[in-house]
């Protein structure tokens, strides 16, 4: 439905009525990006993911009496012109509210009823997201429950922005002490992404690798190493990287299919699949037999 005005050109009532939320809210606090800035930053609990790492996307529940809620949190890595999207009309009351600077928000914002904590438990492992725990909330209390997830957006926001202000810190720091050049962009970029976001670059590496040995391009083969060894600080000791890089150099003949075992290992151990990763140990233990057997075709 259309926005509409008064035969003078002004907004009409129904249009002010519109606005009239947003100059409340200007009233009652200082809007930052999406939520309310208040002087305090509430402790959070982090059931999957870190206070001290946190990815920047979280899914955030609570309990009820009678249900488990849930909203979701995005931390946006650029800052947005909200202003640039509404009515011209209702630009100065956005820009006064603070609106101009949309950073971070909950959707929804007030948190929703789902199925069973357990699914959230698995949507976090598999999309990589922090999962954390809000607390109890009566379940009847819409302006508690609004408050809450206000809350928790500002500090989650926060606790991103604060560790990445570390990250780049750091990487200026050690610059400036060494007299050595600080942390690449590629290793900003990992120090960022999830374990499940890493393994999806690792086997891009690996087949960047694998396609300049097959090419027989030693410069095109050293930058993709040193790539994969890069990559390899920022994940598990127990993914064993510099054994899959070395497996990854070596025979064309022999490389691929112990590579991808080797792939496969490190997923089974992002998802937590232990019965699934002692198949892959075990089919690697038969691979790097002297005389082990050769792949199957198609493997």
């Amino acid at each position: 439905m259309g926005l509409s005005h008064a035969p003078d050109g002004r907004p009409s009532k129904a249009t002010a009525d519109l606005a009239r939320p947003i100059a409340s809210a200007r009233r009652s606090a200082r809007i930052v990006g999406a939520f309310f800035e208040s002087d305090t930053v509430m402790s959070m609990n982090f059931e999957q993911g870190s206070q001290e790492q946190p990815r920047g996307h979280a899914i955030l529940y609570y309990r009820s009496p009678s249900a488990v809620l849930a909203s979701y949190i995005v931390v946006l890595p650029l800052m947005v012109d909200f202003s640039k999207y509404i009515p011209p009309f209702m630009a100065t009351q956005v820009k006064d509210a603070g609106l101009e600077q949309f950073s971070a928000f909950a959707m929804p914002p007030l948190p929703e009823r789902v199925e069973s904590y357990e699914v959230l438990e698995e949507l976090a492992r598999v999309r990589g997201d922090d999962l954390i725990f809000g607390g109890d909330i009566p379940s009847e209390d819409f302006l508690e429950a609004a408050q809450r997830v206000n809350d928790a957006v500002q500090s989650y926001a926060q606790l991103y922005r604060s560790r990445v202000q570390a990250t780049q810190e750091g990487a200026a720091t050690g610059e400036l002490e060494s007299g050595a050049p600080g942390l690449s962009v590629g290793e900003v970029v990992y120090s960022l992404m999830s374990d499940r976001d890493k393994l999806g670059e690792l086997t891009k590496l690996v087949g960047k690798l694998r396609f300049t040995i097959e090419g027989n391009d030693p410069r095109q083969m050293a930058e993709a190493k040193l790539e994969m060894q890069t990559l390899a600080k920022h994940l598990p000791d127990s993914y064993r990287m510099p054994r899959l890089i070395e497996v990854a150099e070596s025979s064309v003949e022999r490389g691929p299919h112990l590579t991808e075992l080797y792939l496969e290992r490190c997923y089974k151990l992002c998802d937590e699949d232990y019965l699934g990763l002692q198949k892959v140990e075990e089919a690697i233990r038969e691979a790097e037999l002297p005389s082990g057997p050769s792949p199957k075709p198609g493997e």
